[in-house]
């Protein structure tokens, strides 16, 4: 079969203090310290046969993820700016739909042909933090399209405990390919459901969200915030299309924060209240986190769901004497995520598919991803 390959070289900084297991594996916890001059290649590779657990679904449509991009990005030395899990070489892509085409002996939760989605940790159910509930930070993880092998690709095994049907979505839209298209885009879409409702604590309907950042992650999170109940959606964007795309999809208070300050907008837009949600999607801590703090209601909750590269500067008081509250989050796994936001997506609450910008065959696939690193776009999809 045909799949898109990701490669590195093995050069650990001398001042990366490797562990006995990252040394063994050459599975790595931080991509950035280790791995140089990445390259990207479709290739001729063996399909995969599924494990007694698993399902082998034929990949339909795979989207490109800000990871994907950091991945072949470099620094000065050649080192990879993906500063998290990875294993090479590896068939990259997380972000999919496809269709069942063959189940292992114990995996007995979908039929042949149904339409499915896939969530991105592989978790054992066995460890301290497994038993706690926390399956997205299990201590023997293995993540679809970093570790093991992903959907950039004509097939790929997935464990059954973690695929999702998407057959709900048929009433939704108007045939398969528009169904499987909107499918590709649930994985980005559960990444700031997570944040806010898997996180966070007292969000309510009637508030104000602002998102610092309209890529892929901000735009499919304001879609996610309007169908729970916000008062008002406002996001900042350097990129003109990503702030045309924002408005196509309704949402009039758009600002590229350049020409505007936005502080102000915010309090304008809020009518002076301030940000009741702020999630950070950007990565441009050092811009974004001035204005957060600046614009903070009473009991905000500040979600933070970007890989910065660069601290911010924090400033305690504020957030003290507002009462706010800063939550990491990264993923989605647990707290039901996938089968909720797919529920809104089937009745209509979330259309993601004016977000999709461009589509590639997966011959291209790795133009595709130096298109989408370059910022500028949506979603680009793979057709595969």
């Amino acid at each position: 079969m045909k799949a898109l390959v990701i490669d590195a070289e093995w050069n650990p900084k001398p001042e990366y203090d490797l562990t006995d297991n990252e040394r063994e594996t050459q599975k790595v916890h931080n991509s950035a310290q280790v791995w140089q001059h990445p390259n990207l290649s479709v290739e001729e590779t063996d399909q995969p046969e599924p494990d007694d657990d698993e399902v082998l679904i034929k990949v339909e449509y795979v989207g490109i993820c800000g990871s994907d991009c950091s991945m072949i990005e470099t620094d000065e030395e050649g080192y990879m700016h993906y500063s998290a899990y990875t294993q090479f070489p590896n068939i990259t892509g997380h972000e999919f739909s496809g269709v069942v085409v063959e189940t292992g002996d114990d995996a007995n939760l979908f039929e042949e042909g149904e339409p499915v989605t896939s969530e991105v940790v592989d978790y054992c159910g066995r460890c301290q933090q497994c038993r706690r509930g926390h399956h997205g930070h299990c201590e023997n993880f293995e993540q679809v399209g970093f570790t093991v092998p992903g959907a950039f690709a004509e097939y790929v095994t997935v464990p059954e405990k973690i695929v999702w049907s998407v057959a709900s979505l048929e009433e939704a839209y108007e045939d398969e390919d528009e169904l499987l298209r909107a499918a590709a885009t649930i994985e980005p879409s559960t990444i700031t459901f997570y944040g806010m409702f898997g996180r966070a604590e007292g969000i309510q309907p009637g508030d104000y969200h602002v998102y610092h950042g309209l890529g892929p992650i901000g735009l499919t999170g304001m879609n996610v915030s309007r169908a729970s109940g916000a008062a008002d959606v406002i996001g900042f964007e350097l990129g003109e299309e990503r702030r045309e795309i924002a408005k196509d999809l309704g949402f009039e208070h758009v600002y590229d924060p350049r020409e505007v300050d936005p502080v102000e907008a915010i309090y304008e837009a809020t009518d002076g209240r301030g940000a009741d949600v702020h999630l950070e999607t950007a990565g441009a801590v050092q811009a974004t986190y001035p204005v957060i703090e600046n614009s903070l209601a009473e009991e905000a909750n500040v979600v933070h769901i970007s890989n910065a590269a660069s601290k911010p500067e924090f400033g305690t008081r504020k957030y003290q004497g507002s009462s706010a509250q800063v939550y990491g989050s990264e993923g989605h796994t647990s707290n039901e995520v996938y089968p909720r936001v797919i529920r809104l997506m089937g009745a209509g609450k979330i259309d993601n598919l004016p977000i999709v910008t461009s589509t590639y065959p997966l011959s291209q696939a790795d133009q595709a991803i130096e298109r989408a690193a370059e910022r500028v776009e949506g979603k680009v999809l793979v057709d595969v």
